[in-house]
């Protein structure tokens, strides 16, 4: 069978909209095929004839079908994305006499729209995040936008047999090791500096070193490398992970204070990033620019290039959800040389006042 390839892929991440679909009722697959032949010839003198006295060009009779899944297919979420366990789906259809073809689940939730370009095959692929059994519907259209045909078929989105964050680490590629036992580390583990062709480098040391954290902040790394890559940068100098402590300082088994989420490994602190090829570094202290604000984004305007890397970035780590919390030099004199992200709920940039007092925002990470 010939195979052409256009392919759209849709994800969706942690924090944004996942495809949380409820199995919609069964319904047997179908396929409709429509033409203005199918209403019948009008002679020629009826006023849609054409000036030589023949009928009007009718359109192509549309067909579809689906080449790929075949009905009942089960697929694992065996892939991380994100953050999240996912089933990648391929859907391939073959289709004519439509304009672009619109993959639909359980009646109500798009998946996205695959536009005709002239080969008759149309492919997505979409990321189920979500276990049970779904009803896909391929629908072509015309230009407007009108329904010419349609097929269905059932797939089940199935749970991998271990979901646990170690098995996820395993997925990802890292190179990790359980560690032992921390004050405030629920999982602890040991990760190597190396990923996804980034490294991370502790801002005092020469040499990249392996990292101690929970293991549930791994994957969060993984997603940060993602990021920043595009931008040229191979290393993520930081100022540390672990630090069991409470916010502002004092240990939290003896003064009662509100333990931060460096206490649980479940933070980092980013000072700066460096650009491949070179000894450039892009540092929170001496390239972002203070903006007076930082409750929205983007946290423009830019002074710089390296300037605007840095608040891209940051904005990114919140707007992907990479990170729950994202506080940047913007936010108070502790925070002028780096960035602290964790995973605690709530995500804010707050910016300094316009008297240079940093206010105290209770609960917030440090």
């Amino acid at each position: 069978m010939i195979r052409w390839a256009v392919v759209v892929s849709l994800v969706f991440v942690s924090g944004c909209a996942a495809a949380d679909l409820s199995a919609s009722e069964e319904r047997g697959g179908t396929v409709r095929v429509g033409s203005r032949a199918d209403a019948g010839a009008s002679d020629a003198t009826s006023p849609e004839a054409g000036l030589d006295g023949g009928l009007p060009d009718a359109p192509e009779p549309a067909a579809l079908a689906f080449e790929s899944p075949a009905d009942g297919a089960r697929f694992v979420r065996d892939r991380i994305v994100g953050a999240e366990w996912a089933a990648t789906v391929r859907f391939v259809v073959r289709a004519s006499g439509v304009d672009r073809v619109d993959f639909v689940a359980d009646g109500t939730f798009s998946l996205g729209a695959v536009p005709a370009d002239g080969t008759g095959r149309f492919e997505l692929a979409h990321d189920f995040f979500v276990d049970g059994a779904r009803r896909i519907a391929a629908i072509g259209r015309d230009a407007a936008g009108a329904e010419r045909v349609r097929a269905e078929l059932g797939v089940t989105i199935a749970r991998p047999a271990d979901t646990g964050c170690h098995a996820m680490l395993d997925a990802l590629g890292l190179d990790w090791a359980v560690a032992g036992a921390s004050r405030g580390i629920a999982d602890p583990v040991r990760v190597q500096p190396f990923i996804q062709g980034v490294r991370f480098r502790y801002v005092s040391s020469a040499e990249p070193t392996a990292m101690l954290m929970d293991c549930e902040l791994a994957p969060r790394l993984v997603q940060l490398a993602e990021l920043v890559r595009p931008y040229g940068i191979d290393e993520v100098i930081h100022i540390g992970i672990y630090n069991y402590r409470c916010i502002g300082g004092g240990d939290p088994d003896v003064d009662g204070c509100t333990p931060s989420q460096h206490a649980y490994a479940r933070a980092i602190d980013i000072h700066a990033f460096g650009l491949a090829g070179s000894e450039v570094e892009y540092s929170t202290e001496f390239d972002f620019e203070i903006t007076g604000r930082g409750d929205d984004c983007p946290l423009d305007p830019y002074a710089n290039e390296a300037d605007q890397v840095l608040k891209e970035i940051a904005c990114s780590l919140w707007s992907e959800a990479i990170f729950q919390i994202v506080l940047t030099p913007n936010y108070n004199a502790a925070h002028r040389n780096h960035y602290h992200v964790d995973m605690s709920e709530g995500s804010m940039f707050l910016g300094a006042s316009a008297a240079g007092v940093d206010p105290p925002v209770p609960g917030l990470g440090d």
